[in-house]
């Protein structure tokens, strides 16, 4: 059975090659597949088929996000109250 997903999430893609595109992984997903979130994933068209595969943030960008967010808490909570 298929499930359908909320459709807050679009699909972006973040680069297209000849036969591969690089998407990112939209939030929803990344929290229901344990993901972290800004996951890329690639598929390309080969032999008749795609193959794909995912390729996680770096610890690197985890830490500089980390960061990012915890010197701007007060900001992103505010942020959220105000979308809410």
């Amino acid at each position: 059975m298929i499930e359908t997903l909320d459709k807050t999430d679009e699909l972006k893609v973040v680069r297209q090659g000849k036969n591969t595109w690089t998407l990112e992984v939209p939030a929803e997903v990344c929290r229901k597949e344990g993901f972290a979130e800004g996951t890329l994933a690639s598929l390309t068209f080969r032999n008749s088929g795609i193959q794909t595969s995912h390729i996680r943030p770096s610890a690197e960008t985890e830490s500089f996000l980390d960061r990012v967010f915890e010197e701007d808490k007060e900001y992103f909570k505010e942020m959220k109250r105000i979308g809410d």
